[in-house]
């Protein structure tokens, strides 16, 4: 189990924090953007660990139901955000912070430990996979008021929500809608277009940005722009979602490029990258 004493330096606690980030159309669009351009070497590996299980569903299996409502798995939700002070420009964590920065590293050890037996590698893969997501959701690198926006309440295209609920998956649902009907699911037709559409310098960067410090930094500075002048009541719509829309689709994009490069740094160190 993941060492969970706190050793931030700009971190607080929330009272009761939110267990969610990406809807599980967010999370599937990751785990499908890394299967897209990772390494066939790894796709074998994976195959093999996943079984029946596709990596896109893998990256979801943390916000399952069933696996939340298990009490055994209550040490899983601290770690899927990280609280820094409203006045921090950067997120300074350390290795066991229990927190999302933290749970990658842990998670992918235990992925890479070849005395680890498949059912704990596995787990660390669906983890890995789903904090990578989290990590990129502004929201889940915020500071405590409000709980990351779940207090803010706002009206988004005449719908009653929250800050944390749109961020989640209100407007990539929007974007979504735009797609119209697709065959295989929209969500796949965005993650698709998302991987084959990224130019190549970006994905290459993307790539090469290994450290979920920085990462973290990214979702910061993004939680910053558009969510913490957000207060309770406002009324969002197309200004507001044409505002956040490509920062949510290459949120999207850099995560699954991303869980695509620390895979392949695991199963296949030597490809080539794509």
């Amino acid at each position: 189990m993941l060492a969970l004493a706190l050793a931030l330096a700009v971190a607080v606690a929330w009272a009761a924090p939110p267990a969610h980030a990406w809807s599980p159309d967010g999370h599937r669009i990751t785990g499908e953007v890394a299967w897209r351009v990772m390494a066939p070497k790894t796709k074998e590996s994976l195959r093999a660990l996943l079984r029946d299980e596709t990596l896109a569903d893998a990256a979801a299996w943390a916000d399952r139901r069933e696996v939340r409502g298990d009490p055994r798995n209550a040490w899983i939700t601290p770690l899927h955000y990280v609280n820094v002070d409203p006045g921090a420009t950067r997120v300074r964590v350390g290795r066991d912070c229990g927190c999302v920065v933290g749970a990658i590293e842990q998670q992918l050890e235990r992925l890479r430990d070849p005395r680890e037996s498949s059912k704990t590698r596995r787990e660390a893969l669906r983890l890995l996979a789903h904090f990578v997501g989290d990590v990129h959701q502004p929201l889940h690198v915020s500071h405590p008021d409000g709980r990351g926006g779940n207090e803010v309440d706002v009206v988004f295209d005449g719908r009653d929500t929250n800050l944390h609920r749109l961020w989640d998956g209100g407007l990539l649902e929007r974007r979504l809608r735009e797609l119209g009907r697709r065959r295989g699911g929209r969500w796949r037709a965005f993650a698709h277009a998302l991987a084959d559409r990224a130019p190549p310098a970006d994905a290459q960067r993307w790539r090469e940005a290994r450290d979920p410090r920085a990462w973290a930094d990214e979702s910061l500075a993004l939680a910053r722009r558009h969510t913490f002048a957000v207060r309770d009541g406002d009324r969002l719509g197309d200004a507001y979602y044409e505002a956040t829309r490509s920062a949510v689709a290459e949120r999207l994009a850099q995560a699954g490029f991303r869980l695509a490069a620390a895979l392949d740094g695991v199963f296949a160190p030597a490809a080539p990258v794509r």
